[in-house]
């Protein structure tokens, strides 16, 4: 049988093909000779250990203190609050006064400025207390991030806590004090 050109092609495309058609079942079965490795197994986390008790009574401790700093923190507040809306109502007075105002009359002109004499130390005093109010509420803010960090999520035996809880009930009757409120 003599090969043409046509037909030598024609063998070297089903060769090419045979080839290319055993290459993925020959990789396959090298690599099922191969052992597989198993996954490394993975050390399961280690259950946390508990707070000690007096890691708890340190953490409940540092949260009443928390809350009585919030507690203050909110009074400032509250009042330098009000202490704004005086300045704000101080500021509408003197400006109706001052669009009324005769600008003829001298007794008026002193009076509109003893007003703004007035408003101006009252915003004064406002203006002092504000930075203090920032760096109670800073502080607050440090404390309770540190709480966080030392108590927040931490595991701790319930028996501790009614324990404390107790010893606090009792240090309370024996000093007169009165018992924060949970």
């Amino acid at each position: 049988m003599k090969m043409t050109l046509h037909g030598a092609r024609l063998f070297g495309c089903l060769v090419a093909a045979a080839m290319l058609a055993m290459t993925p079942s020959m990789v396959i079965a090298q690599t099922a000779d191969v052992p597989k490795k198993s996954p490394a197994k993975q050390q399961g986390k280690s259950k946390p250990k508990p707070m000690s008790r007096d890691q708890l009574r340190a953490c409940m401790d540092q949260q009443d203190r928390l809350l009585v700093m919030r507690e203050s923190v909110l009074k400032e507040q509250s009042l330098l609050d009000q202490q704004r809306a005086d300045v704000a109502r101080l500021d509408a007075e003197l400006e109706r006064k001052r669009v009324a105002l005769d600008p003829a009359d001298a007794a008026a002109k002193q009076a509109v400025a003893d007003e703004e004499m007035r408003r101006n130390q009252a915003g004064d005093a406002y203006n002092a207390r504000l930075p203090g109010l920032k760096d109670q509420g800073a502080m607050l803010d440090r404390e309770r991030q540190s709480w966080v960090e030392r108590c927040a999520d931490k595991d701790f035996d319930e028996r501790d806590e009614f324990a404390i809880k107790r010893e606090k009930v009792r240090a309370a009757k024996a000093g007169g004090e009165k018992t924060p409120a949970k």
